[in-house]
């Protein structure tokens, strides 16, 4: 029963971060695969980042 629910927490941990990047100004797309690698490390890792920093407007 452990396997199995690493396995979803693995899972769910994807659209997780793809919506927490987003919201933080970072590429959806970068951190759906980051986390499907590392699987419930990538919204910790997203959560210590923080907002990723804007570039400066063009004056």
């Amino acid at each position: 029963m452990g396997f199995w629910l690493f396995v979803v927490i693995s899972v769910g941990s994807i659209p997780l971060a793809g919506a927490m990047a987003r919201e933080r100004n970072r590429s959806s797309r970068r951190w759906f695969w980051i986390a499907a690698l590392v699987g419930p490390l990538a919204p910790l890792l997203l959560l210590i980042l923080g907002d990723a920093k804007r570039p400066a407007a063009a004056n």
